[in-house]
């Protein structure tokens, strides 16, 4: 039976803005996924008083169902023009890796039309200088954040595996590969008998190989948050559940956050509710391009197989990842926006193809899931100041690597709730850069 869930360089010093004492500043993060909770525990560390609040419990969205992949590597944003000449090639593939809910077109077009704009070489390089700040190092940063709070079984330093069925596929990935390694990434690329000696049960087509060095894994990314979101919580921090409502400047520069479950007020808020941002923002007058890519997993709880690391197959864009609670297949894209109801023919094209790649897997589906990519036209996040709210922080938006930037996403709130420049340099992720 298948149970169904749904759901660098400082910037400069005039653009931050002026920040609050801890011990007396009151925060209000909104938005208790793994970005979110990564910022109420950087500001709670620092002395501020926070509260962090969301609708459902902590890493129950977005957080919840990915690949749990520390992808170090992925600052180059997956959009470009090699996935632009292939979408054609994706769409009249039922087995493809990209889907359009074609009803929903004319409401997700406007957001399409503006991605094109930033599908070239020139922008994926100026997203990497950006990008790679907010990945590089996270293995190291959750590797310390699980052992503070008690659970370092939940952060795996092993190797992630991307394999290939063919070797044009391969030297597409070889080159790429090299152009990330100029930014300090480490991977090997491995042969049939190497590959084989790491993940005896892969099958017989996969001969190529590259092994993603210096990242990792969550063998539970929901569970990681829950326990960050604890460890926030023993720290002094206040963990509310309810559905904001309505945000309101007050007339001594701080907030009224109107909830489901009663009034706040804090003098900062941060705003890190994932693909649903953009909808708070305008409350507070801020229009933001945000729009979703739908990810799907299944949970095979007994694969019959063992699976030793992370592999990603990456023509067909997903992984199969070892979990504590079985073998998780997770990956894909759909573009059907937030309302549409999930459709789990993704989850079957992913059963379908992986007896592919695992042969004599057992794909009997015990859970299957569906949740939203918040993802930005130009595939970056919204990270820094409002810019027509003062006292109003942005973090979200980060697309498909929500859990990889996470923890530098924290650092960087934490700085500028202080009124600190951070570390790097923000001018790229502006919210009013459209």
């Amino acid at each position: 039976m298948t149970a169904t869930i749904s759901q660098p360089k400082p910037e400069n010093s005039k653009s931050v803005p002026q920040g609050g004492t801890p011990g007396e500043t009151t925060v209000c993060v909104i938005g208790a996924g793994i970005v979110g909770v990564n910022c109420a525990l950087a500001a709670v560390k620092e002395g501020f008083k926070v509260t962090l609040i969301d609708r459902i419990a902590p890493g129950e969205a977005c957080s919840f169902g990915n690949a749990g992949i520390l992808a170090e590597w992925s600052f180059v944003p997956t959009f470009g023009p090699e996935v632009l000449r292939s979408v054609p090639g994706y769409l009249l593939d039922p087995k493809g890796p990209l889907t359009i809910r074609w009803a929903r077109l004319p409401h997700i077009l406007p957001w399409l039309l503006r991605m094109l704009r930033f599908a070239s070489v020139s922008h994926q390089r100026r997203a990497a200088d950006a990008m790679r700040h907010l990945t590089i190092g996270c293995s190291d940063a959750y590797g310390a954040l699980a052992a503070e709070a008690g659970a370092p079984e939940l952060v795996r330093r092993d190797p992630v595996l991307q394999v290939y069925d063919n070797e044009s596929d391969f030297k597409k990935a070889e080159a790429d590969l090299a152009f990330r390694a100029s930014y300090g990434i480490k991977y090997q690329a491995l042969d049939r008998k190497e590959l084989t000696d790491l993940e005896p049960a892969l099958g017989p087509d996969f001969k190529w190989a590259h092994a993603l060095l210096g990242g990792g894994t969550t063998t539970n990314p929901g569970r990681l948050t829950k326990v960050l979101a604890e460890a926030f919580v023993k720290r002094g921090g206040t963990l509310k559940q309810g559905e904001v409502r309505g945000l309101a400047r007050q007339a001594d520069g701080g907030f009224r956050i109107e909830t489901s479950d009663g009034v706040l007020e804090a003098d900062r808020i941060v705003l890190a509710a994932g693909a649903f941002s953009h909808k708070l923002a305008a409350l507070l007058g801020e229009k933001i391009p945000l729009g979703t890519e739908r990810g799907y997993h299944a949970i095979l709880a007994d694969p019959g197989v063992q699976v030793n690391h992370a592999v990603g197959w990456k023509a067909r864009a997903f992984y199969a990842s070892p979990m504590e609670m079985g073998l998780r297949l997770a990956g894909t894209v759909e573009l059907a926006g937030l309302e549409a109801p999930p459709d789990y023919a993704r989850v079957k094209v992913m059963t379908e193809l992986v007896p592919k790649l695992l042969p004599g897997v057992k794909t009997e589906v015990s859970t299957q899931w569906m949740g939203f990519r918040p993802t930005l036209p130009d595939s970056l996040p919204v990270l820094g100041p409002s810019s027509v709210a003062p006292g109003l922080f942005h973090a979200f938006g980060h697309q498909h690597v929500g859990l990889t930037c996470g923890p530098a996403t924290g650092r960087v709130i934490a700085r500028l709730l202080k009124g600190e420049a951070p570390n790097v340099d923000l001018t790229p992720f502006r919210a009013d850069r459209f």
